[in-house]
């Protein structure tokens, strides 16, 4: 994430509001529409300023915004910490409304983050039941059902996600990742090994890849994609972890 300084903070704000007085007053907050406030929010949220995208974020909401920019803000809120807060504002549009396979996704990736699976699996099986092909839900759902150590269910929501964005790094990663944990160990392997030489694919994916290649003994293959990601010390442990975990490797 680009950190920025407070002066080229300063700088977009002025050009958000098209003027330089501080944003943070209420009388400009009233002053503003939702969009304008979003956009502050995320200003402030770039520059590292919490504190002030939060409470952004919070008066876009009071605005009467966009279903989609309702989305934008509870995904604002819940980068925040802002988590129960977020939850509640897409409840409370929800109510008493036509289902909204869109928000309802929303809802169901911030309980994940608020270590709620469950509730988190029944927000994303009635967006899927809605819109069966949500490439996100699909895949957030798999993320759900790892998280209760239902790691075949979740395998068959990421190989869904896959048929329908083929070569998807995150999904694939996420696919890898339970497989593993279910001691699938070289068929998590096999699942990135597409990426191994890959130069645009974020760097968890490549240091899974080199943890799954260590578990198989391929040490040289797992320094040179670890390198400068994880010390020996770690990689000792994890190897050892993972090895532990390919023995049940097979199994249902």
């Amino acid at each position: 994430m680009t950190c920025w300084t407070p002066m080229l903070l300063a700088v977009s704000v002025c050009v958000v509001l098209g003027g330089c007085a501080p944003v943070s007053s209420d009388s400009q907050k009233d002053s503003m529409d939702p969009d304008a406030r979003l956009r502050v929010a995320e200003a402030a949220e770039r520059s590292g300023d919490r504190e002030l995208a939060a409470s952004m974020y919070a008066a876009a909401a009071q605005g009467g915004p966009s279903d989609a920019a309702l989305e934008r803000v509870a995904e604002g809120l819940a980068r925040n910490g802002k988590l129960d807060d977020a939850a509640a504002l897409l409840r409370q549009r929800m109510q008493g409304r036509p289902l909204q396979p869109d928000l309802l996704r929303t809802l169901g990736a911030i309980e994940v983050l608020a270590g709620q699976p469950a509730q988190a699996e029944a927000a994303f099986s009635e967006a899927l039941a809605a819109r069966p092909n949500d490439v996100k839900a699909l895949a957030d759902d798999g993320v759900a059902l790892d998280l209760q150590h239902r790691h075949a269910q979740a395998q068959v929501m990421y190989r869904k996600a896959l048929e329908l964005a083929p070569g998807d790094a995150e999904i694939s990663n996420n696919l890898a990742l339970s497989l593993a944990m279910s001691g699938h160990v070289q068929e998590a392997r096999a699942v990135l090994l597409p990426f191994r030489d890959a130069t645009d694919v974020p760097e968890r994916v490549k240091v899974n890849l080199g943890i799954l290649e260590a578990a198989g003994g391929n040490a040289a293959e797992a320094q040179r994609l670890l390198e400068g990601s994880v010390d020996q010390t770690d990689l000792t442990m994890l190897t050892r972890a993972m090895g532990a975990g390919g023995q049940s490797a097979g199994k249902p």
